[in-house]
């Protein structure tokens, strides 16, 4: 080969190393995309890790002992990250710095993925003893959930003691005192005439800043406004009345003229895929539900459950009533024929018959039609030979009676002799097509319900091998505990997205990962070790 070829060569290769170069971290041809006429650069699949330690530096200027609540480890595929548009120029927090949060929280101009929700942005004003008063109020109940994670400074220590309304004291400030990276607050800090009390967590801290008209004693509805990206003001009517929880723990606290403002944004604990986000990038930025999934659960594989041993096609879902699993009565009904399987014996119900179950004392007393057919101890299977079982009188997000995919388990409660527990028995793709439509609306597009429907088939299979509620005899429960279940009526979007992904999970290291998700990033969002 002479000279000039190789230097010709050379030449190639390096015009080819530079474009190499020049494209790294980029996947589309397109750069640059415009929302509301601001240009913003489309960074897609990048990643912010989340390996960082809680900033103590709050406990040390203030002489107090540093807190060891958060112990969890890092976990790659659920990593802290940047969702705000590149022109605003914000970036992680860096330690307990109220002044950046202020700006940030109170930024309404400030752009970011997912930030068509209303809750993008949000605050709530109240009067300062008000707002005191209501914490007062909030603190004992929230020790009593989780006692470990609100804490009293006792002889130069945080303990976990118990905490009485009347032994708190006056409260003299409520503040900040500690956040993760990503700014979601970690720790607050109450100061009374008494004593000193931590409250760590994110979910805690939410249920402390629970601010209605009864918490407050004022007497008056207590409004939180929110703004979505861009807005540049607050919407006119309240988006939500009487806070019973906050939407987030991403939030900061500005307390003017004897008033308390609390400015946030975001809903949910933030960890992991945020629905809004996703629909933002799947319709504004033409992602994949491949690449959604791939940009929120780094270091993971789409890979067939069914590949997994001790993995089968049906999962039993506990089903709730008003929150609890325990019912007074049991109404069921088909529009098809129903079998009831006991022992030692069976009843067929005709179609649109209600059944009738209530316990009388440790046993299940049996009625069709009015008319009583058998009393047993022994638990109940009802199928519908593949016809929908409506359970009548029970009302959940929608306004119509659910009807219900599968069989039904009815037992005697474990806990109360005089109520019964229902147990959903359905095809795991069955169950998702009331999962998703009850977790995200139609309305956000097929790719980004497909990776919804990903997620939460992981989320459940997650469950389902782990026997989380083994001693309940279920997999998952109908709530936020789990999934929310049947809250709204099934979809033709949501089922061809559940169809086109059947069987698809995502795994890390041989198991399905723990496939959290959360409706609204605030602009950020946090590493899972420093949520819980």
């Amino acid at each position: 080969m002479c000279i000039r070829d190789r230097m010709k060569i050379i030449k190639q290769l390096s015009i080819a190393i530079i474009i190499g170069l020049a494209l790294v971290g980029c996947t589309s041809t397109e750069s640059f995309r415009e929302i509301g006429g601001v240009p913003y650069k489309v960074e897609k699949n990048r990643v912010e890790e989340g390996d960082y330690t809680l900033d103590n530096s709050f406990f040390r200027k203030r002489g107090l002992p540093i807190p060891n609540v958060f112990k969890g480890k890092d976990i790659e595929y659920l990593t802290a990250r940047n969702d705000t548009l590149k022109k605003y120029d914000y970036d992680f927090f860096d330690g307990v710095d109220e002044k950046q949060a202020l700006k940030f929280y109170k930024d309404l101009e400030v752009r970011g993925y997912g930030d068509n929700s209303p809750y993008w942005r949000w605050k709530i004003t109240l009067d300062k003893d008000e707002f005191f008063t209501a914490i007062k109020n909030n603190l004992p109940s929230v020790y009593r959930g989780r006692p470990a994670e609100v804490l009293t400074l006792d002889d130069g220590q945080w303990k976990s003691i118990k905490i009485t309304e009347a032994g708190i004291g006056k409260i003299k400030d409520v503040e900040v005192a500690g956040r993760g990276k990503s700014g979601v607050v970690t720790y607050i800090l109450i100061t009374t005439n008494k004593n000193k009390y931590l409250v760590a967590k994110e979910l805690n801290i939410r249920k402390l800043f629970a601010l209605t008209k009864s918490t407050t004693e004022s007497g008056k509805d207590i409004l939180m406004y929110g703004a979505r990206g861009g807005a540049g003001k607050y919407q006119e009517s309240p988006i939500r009345r009487n806070i019973t929880l906050l939407p987030a723990s991403y939030f900061v606290i500005e307390y003017t003229g004897g008033r308390a403002n609390i400015y946030g944004g975001g809903y949910g604990h933030g960890v992991g895929m945020g629905q809004y986000t996703a629909y933002d990038l799947a319709k504004n930025h033409g992602y994949t539900y491949k690449q959604i999934l791939s940009r929120h659960y780094p270091h993971s594989q789409l890979k067939d459950m069914y590949s997994l041993k001790g993995v089968g096609k049906i999962i039993n879902v506990g089903i709730t009533t008003n929150n609890s699993l325990d019912h007074s009565k049991v109404i069921l009904s088909s529009n098809g024929k129903m079998r009831i399987n006991g022992a030692g014996f069976k009843i067929d119900v005709p179609a649109k018959q209600k059944v009738v179950i209530i316990n009388n004392g440790d046993r299940l007393w049996v009625s069709v039609d009015g008319k009583h057919r058998v009393k047993t101890v022994n638990p109940l299977d009802i199928t519908a030979y593949g016809y929908y079982i409506t359970l009548e009188g029970l009302k959940k997000g929608h306004t119509t009676t659910p009807r219900y995919r599968g069989d039904m388990l009815i037992k005697s409660s474990k806990t109360n002799s005089k109520k019964i527990r229902v147990i959903n028995k359905v095809k795991i793709e069955d169950y998702l097509k009331q999962v998703v439509p009850s977790e995200m609306p139609e309305s956000f597009g097929v790719e980004a319900l497909k990776a919804q429907a990903v997620a939460a088939r992981t989320y459940a299979l997650s469950d389902y091998l782990k026997n989380r509620y083994e001693k309940d005899g279920f997999h998952v429960k109908d709530t936020t505990e789990s999934q929310v279940y049947n809250n709204a009526k099934e979809n033709e979007s949501s089922t061809k997205a559940i169809e086109a992904t059947s069987g698809k999970v995502l795994m890390n290291d041989g198991k399905p990962i723990d496939a959290k998700y959360f409706s609204t990033s605030s602009g950020f969002t946090e590493a899972a070790n420093y949520i819980w």
